[in-house]
């Protein structure tokens, strides 16, 4: 495959995300769009008057037949991702999904292992992973800025209108939203800031008598994590305030690590210190500068063979690790992560 020449992506989902990604990809000379897909012509219209000859299609199966393609885009509900992948892997193209991968364990275990037999690259839209924050927060562990990890809180406390007209409304109606839309992502920053794998999770779902989901929209979980490190985690989409509140906080042996915000915002400070030290971080705008970010590296793993970040195999161990905490819930046990994995046949 050429480098010189654009990237095309067949860009699969034009829902409010979607429409993200569209916007990412506009800002790029090196990325096309080699046809959109969506179930919704008036959706496909309106791609179709600002993207003038793109084709556009109702039906995946026919977009892989009459696009020349070197890469599918999936930004669909995860309930499809295994025919959708299927027919991807069946016509020879990598594909990067966005998260979960699916709302079933045997589904995703499924899709990675078709992604393997084809021999073809399967990523995962983690892009979270690919914050200025996120990032610095990994490099300072990983040097013991402020010594050796020893334990952290993560708390997530958001009160989610899952009705605003910006927002998918399938959550709404799925189970287990906060679990498998969002805490997804905090589960995957504590996996991949710390660079250890969960070896132990208890954890509580449930749902308040005011909330507007169906199902559990309110999560918390211990985590162990390898050599000792344990995280406690709490995330709700059903807040009673409407004032976002966030603290990702780290103590060490030597001081602590601190993320005060959502995306931004972090300080650190050595025991003896009285107050908090600002962490310089890159400018940004959420959303998009990370999700290009991920695009740029799938597109250098598909044309390079560049190290291939948020595999398919790699987000079965954090989409593992979301089941494995919904299976504690439900049987009021911890679960343990290696006993899990060899049940559910993930390897490492």
């Amino acid at each position: 495959m050429s480098t010189n020449s654009p990237f095309r992506l067949l860009h699969v989902g034009l829902g409010n995300r979607g429409r993200m990604w569209s916007e990412v990809m506009d800002k790029r000379s090196d990325v096309v769009p080699s046809g959109y897909v969506d179930v919704s012509p008036e959706r496909l219209a309106l791609f179709e008057e600002s993207h003038l000859g793109v084709p556009i299609f109702t039906e995946l199966s026919m977009a892989l037949a009459e696009t020349q393609s070197d890469a599918v885009l999936l930004v669909t509900p995860p309930d499809g991702h295994l025919d959708q992948a299927r027919l991807v892997f069946g016509a020879g193209l990598p594909l990067l999904s966005e998260k979960p991968l699916t709302l079933d364990m045997a589904e995703g275990v499924e899709i990675v292992r078709m992604a393997a037999d084809a021999n073809l690259p399967l990523m995962v839209g983690l892009n979270f992973r690919y914050l200025p924050v996120s990032r610095k927060i990994k490099e300072m562990v990983s040097q013991e800025t402020v010594g050796a990890p020893g334990f952290g809180l993560f708390a997530y406390l958001r009160n989610r209108d899952g009705m605003q007209p910006w927002l998918n409304k399938y959550p709404l109606t799925m189970q287990h939203p906060m679990m498998l839309e969002q805490s997804i992502h905090h589960l995957d920053l504590i996996r991949y800031c710390y660079g250890r794998e969960v070896e132990k999770v208890s954890c509580r779902t449930w749902n308040p008598s005011w909330s507007m989901y169906r199902h559990d929209a309110n999560v918390s979980c211990l985590l162990t994590l390898e050599g000792g490190l344990e995280v406690n985690y709490i995330g709700t989409w059903t807040g009673g305030w409407n004032q976002m509140q966030f603290q990702w906080r780290t103590d060490c042996a030597d001081g602590v690590i601190v993320q005060r915000q959502l995306f931004e915002d972090l300080a650190y400070a050595r025991t003896k210190d009285e107050a908090l030290t600002d962490i310089a971080l890159p400018d940004f705008k959420a959303f998009y500068d990370d999700t290009d970010a991920l695009l740029t590296s799938f597109i250098s793993h598909v044309r390079t063979g560049s190290e291939l970040e948020c595999s398919g195999l790699d987000h079965l161990r954090t989409l593992g690790l979301c089941f494995a905490a919904i299976e504690s819930s439900e049987t009021g046990k911890a679960v343990i992560m290696d006993e899990f994995y060899a049940r559910h046949d993930i390897g490492s």
